[in-house]
């Protein structure tokens, strides 16, 4: 019997398993089923499983050769196969100098090399900044920032930014969407002589970036102080700087990543510029540190110590064996709000996907669907769902000892309490009595000292390589995201009927052109027109403001 057939044997005895019982006949549970790590309590006594079980995942982690796959990570291999690249995110965070090539032989470069000069333009720019030598258009310090990119290029340095906030020093927002109207409210208050806009995208032609950041040039240049040296308000983070430019950011405001960045793993490169402008470059550098910890603990540990290994094997158990679907992630601290949202993006992009490595179809479910919420506001939400719903979810929470005030011990008694109230429901009520709980809600407790820099930088890795352990469990590529692209692909010709007259490709369907149709009316305020979408005859589309 191999190590799959193994685990779903034990999988069928899974089915009437009651954590209740569990502890009761295994008083040592809590101990055994529990990991320690730099200060760190992760605690997955109250997940559906044995030590026969994580004996079993383990012994799968060793057939898979999982050793082998976290060495090639860190070795610069390229691992992100349909795109041939290597997938290097853990070098930005890398503590020493030890050199690391990559490329084809006659183009290998140390890629460290690239790295410190990235990082020491990045902190003079920064320090500039912080300490008002680096001025505006009409020589007044720089205030206000606003970050404008989207996805991987956003997520990760607001949710820094909102985690690690400690003063008034700038005024830092975050633009990502379309709409203009999200513009027009991080703009809302701002002076044009002490804003400077971070624009960051990859290839410097992502649509929504662009859009924004064209009409935060157009913004400036209303200003007459400003028109003159707009240019002095804008940084660009790119792997194309050449694009950069054209779009008019001088070359010593152009800050690089490269190709083997994924942009979901991209906060520890200059990406998070943003954070070290905000708090400070020695801020940016705990950040990289604590990521850097998690990284040596991720690459030397054994896998019976491992935590992002043995978690990535739970999650992986919990949805291919358990058919467990939905992941809740539920951070009892307000600095930790937006952290649900990182994640959703991280794991789902990373894995929501149907086609392995090697171009065969997955047989097993992929990755769960992810959301949450704060505690205690989401006990006053979706924590009733938790209770008693009819769907079985996994829970995660996330616990920092101290959270600003030492005395608000109810936020941690409450993370705690939860947990317990999962695991035991209502004890002694009728199944249809309308207080009934049924309990036995599997979850994990991950529990940190405080929350600092160093501890969001080990959190964040922690979650990085699980996302990484679990593609190599379901087969896939974590680093490639193509099903991004077919929404934008399809956008194309609909806004081009749409602003610019053109017809729709023939085969665009009957729901689409009556959608369509429902838009250029709407604009038009008329119904005095026959559909040009449905009839198939061209027609002037009404301007945005008709």
């Amino acid at each position: 019997m191999n190590t799959v057939e193994t685990l779903q044997e034990q999988a069928r005895t899974f089915r009437s398993f009651d954590l209740r019982k569990a502890f009761t006949a295994d008083r040592a549970r809590a101990q055994t089923l529990a990991l320690n790590w730099e200060g760190w309590r992760v605690d997955m006594s109250r997940q559906h499983v044995t030590t026969e079980t994580l004996t079993s995942l383990r012994a799968h982690a060793e057939a898979l050769d999982l050793r082998r796959w976290i060495a090639a990570l860190f070795a610069g291999e390229k691992l992100n196969v349909s795109e041939d690249r290597s997938a290097l995110h853990t070098a930005l965070r890398q503590r020493d100098d030890m050199p690391l090539t990559v490329g084809k032989s006659e183009e290998r470069r140390n890629v460290i090399t690239d790295i410190r000069a990235a990082q020491t333009a990045m902190r003079k720019l920064t320090e500039a900044l912080r300490s008002g030598h680096y001025l505006g258009a009409d020589g007044q310090a720089i205030r206000a920032v606003v970050h404008i990119g989207i996805g991987g290029s956003l997520l990760g340095p607001r949710l820094a930014c909102d985690a690690l906030w400690a003063s008034d020093d700038f005024d830092v927002r975050f633009v990502a969407n379309l709409d203009p109207e999200a513009l027009r409210r991080a703009l809302h208050g701002l002076d044009p002589a002490t804003t400077l806009f971070v624009v960051v995208s990859k290839t410097f032609t992502t649509e929504e970036t662009l859009a924004n950041a064209r009409a935060a040039q157009a913004w400036l240049l209303k200003d007459k102080c400003v028109a003159q040296q707009s240019q002095r308000h804008f940084i660009a983070v790119t792997a194309n700087s050449e694009a950069a430019h054209a779009f008019g950011v001088p070359e010593a405001q152009i800050l690089p990543f490269w190709d083997w960045v994924g942009g979901r793993f991209s906060l520890w490169s200059a990406v998070g510029v943003t954070l070290a402008i905000q708090s400070g470059w020695p801020i940016f550098e705990q950040l990289l540190n604590g990521a850097a910890a998690m990284d040596r603990h991720f690459r030397e540990a054994p896998l019976t110590d491992n935590v992002p290994v043995t978690l990535a094997l739970i999650d992986w158990w919990n949805t291919c064996f358990l058919q467990r679907r939905e992941r809740v992630i539920a951070p009892y601290a307000e600095a930790l709000r937006l952290l649900p949202m990182y994640l959703q993006q991280l794991l789902m992009e990373s894995n929501g996907k149907r086609v392995r490595w090697d171009g065969e179809i997955v047989e097993t479910p992929t990755t769960t669907a992810v959301w949450g919420g704060i505690g205690t506001d989401s006990q006053h939400a979706f924590f009733q769902w938790l209770h008693q719903g009819t769907h079985t979810a996994t829970v995660e929470f996330i616990v920092p000892a101290l959270t600003g005030e030492m005395s608000r011990s109810g936020l941690a008694a409450n993370a705690l309490a939860q947990a317990q109230a999962l695991m035991r429901g209502s004890e002694g009520k009728a199944p249809n009595d309308v207080r009934f709980c049924p309990g036995n809600v599997a979850s994990t407790m991950l529990m940190l000292p405080k929350l600092d820099a160093w501890q969001l930088g080990a959190l964040l890795a922690l979650y990085e390589h699980r996302t990484f352990i679990e593609g190599v469990l379901y087969g896939i590529n974590p680093f490639d995201q193509f099903g991004v692209e077919i929404g934008k692909q399809l956008a194309q010709p609909l806004r081009a009927a749409l602003e610019q007259n053109q017809p729709l490709p023939p085969d665009t369907d009957a729901a689409t052109r009556q959608q369509l149709d429902y838009v250029v009316g709407i604009r038009s305020q008329s119904s005095n027109h026959e559909s040009p979408f449905m009839s198939g005859r061209p027609q002037v589309a009404p301007t945005s403001d008709s």
